[in-house]
This record gives C-alpha cells, sequence and structure tokens, in this order.
C-alpha cells in the first residue's frame, strides 16, 4: 500500500468540471497534492461565451454560464473547494507552457489527473512518475476528440465515458476502463456529457485507490478500429440530435 501519493489535477478554475473532479476527490477521501489552473488571460469572457454559443446554442452558453456564476456564488469553484481542503492552487500562464514544466519539476508528481485542459505536450504529462490519466467523454478507440459522444449519437452509436493514460497521441493512451452512458427520454448532448464526466471521476477515483491499495492496474485490449479525432460539433448539426433525444429518447442508425 502507498502510504502517500501526490496527485496533481489540472483544471480550468471557472469550468464546472473542475469542481466535479474535486468534489468526488473530497467524497472519496482522496487527497490531492496541488491543482494547476491557467491564468485565462488570452480570450476575453465574451469570446469565450461567442465560441460557447457556436457549440452549444444561445441558451446552451447562458446555462452554462449560469452553472459558472452559481458555483462562484456558491464557492463550490474547484479553486473554492480547494481552499477548504488546504491544497495550494498554482496558476500558470498556459499548461503547456515552460512555467508549468518547471513547476512540475518541483512538484514532482505522482500522477497527474486531468480534471479539464487542452491537449497536452508530452514535456508535460511525462512529468507524473506513474502516469497521467484522463477521463475522456467517449467510447474509446472508436470516438476520439472534443466531439466524441455527440457524433457518436450522430452516427447511432452509445455515448460513453473512457479511463486512459495519455501519451503522444489523442486519446490514444492504454484504456483503464470504459463504461457506457445511458440515455433518457428528454436527454442532450450537454446532459448526457454532464452525466459522463460526472461518471469519470467516479471511475478515476476507482482507478486511484487501487493505485493506493498497491493492486495492479490491468489494460484493456480491443481489437476495435481506431477512429478519427472528431472536433466539436457545430451547433446546427447537435440540434438535430437533440431534438431526436427529447422526441424518443433513444439513437437513431
Amino acid at each position: 500500500m502507498r502510504e502517500k501519493l501526490k496527485i496533481v489535477l489540472l483544471a480550468y478554475k471557472d469550468n464546472p468540471v473542475g469542481s466535479v473532479f474535486m468534489s468526488a476527490f473530497i467524497k472519496r477521501g482522496i487527497p490531492v497534492y496541488g491543482i494547476i489552473t491557467e491564468q485565462r488571460a488570452g480570450d476575453s469572457a465574451w469570446k469565450r461565451f461567442k465560441n460557447k454559443v457556436l457549440k452549444d446554442g444561445f441558451y446552451g452558453a447562458l446555462n452554462r454560464v449560469a452553472q459558472v456564476y452559481l458555483l462562484k456564488i456558491k464557492r463550490r469553484r474547484i479553486v473554492d473547494l480547494a481552499k477548504e481542503q488546504n491544497v495550494p492552487v498554482y496558476f500558470v500562464d498556459k499548461f503547456n507552457s515552460t512555467d508549468c514544466e518547471l513547476l512540475l519539476d518541483q512538484l514532482s508528481p505522482d500522477l497527474i489527473v486531468i480534471a479539464s485542459a487542452p491537449i497536452l505536450k508530452e514535456k508535460i504529462f511525462s512529468k507524473a512518475s506513474i502516469g497521467c490519466i484522463n477521463a475522456h467523454p467517449g467510447w474509446l478507440p472508436a470516438y476520439r476528440g472534443i466531439g466524441a459522444n455527440a457524433y457518436a449519437l450522430y452516427n447511432g452509436d452509445m455515448p460513453g465515458i473512457t479511463i486512459h493514460f495519455v501519451d503522444s497521441g489523442i486519446d490514444t493512451g492504454n484504456i483503464i476502463n470504459r463504461e457506457r452512458i445511458s440515455i433518457k427520454k428528454g436527454d442532450t448532448v450537454a446532459k448526457i456529457n454532464d452525466r459522463a464526466v460526472a461518471r469519470g471521476a467516479e471511475l478515476v477515483c476507482d482507478v486511484i485507490l487501487k493505485i493506493i491499495a498497491g493492486q495492479r492496474i490491468d489494460f484493456i485490449k480491443t481489437n476495435e478500429q481506431t477512429g478519427p479525432v472528431y472536433r466539436a460539433m457545430p451547433y446546427k448539426l447537435a440540434r438535430k440530435v437533440n431534438k431526436k433525444l427529447k422526441r424518443t429518447g433513444e439513437i437513431e442508425k
């Protein structure tokens, strides 16, 4: 059994996903050694909102903004939860920057866990002695990239969540676990992805607790074809998927 495991969490401070992961860690009694987040001094809030509108539509983007501000008001953002737990928060210019690389050299983590971050360069994800874990909202290896579950639904396939180690490819690392995400009547792509994220946080906790207990982590071997890297689905296309889901609660081939 490992008495101490140095876990560093990477997350944008205002992304609700970070709060989901930190809450899961607290609930399961998993100590976090440190949190690294970006200063986010680049894009303005207005530009990020416009990009969100293109992805999720106006009301979807507005709902996400409301969710972010509610977490802020209630002090449940990842940085707020970290403060409650006396977990240090480190700010870097960018996750793939030199200052982040130097910081990780200082922290010397056993595990890096991605809650919300861009595609990481090897100089970043390789800093963890055990590895870097990602919870990918999609069924790997078939559906890689940001819009994985949206395109799975569009293609008539079930959405999923996959826990994997990060390597130099895009969502190509060793698969630790994966599950299908159920579909309910009235669902949307966003709702399904939210459930995938929540389940992903739980599955990541399962992996970490196995490591702490000194148990072996087995990888899933599959002969399934590696799919393309999907990008965020345009809202006009996502709206068609959402209409089918709300009407039937089922996917259509």
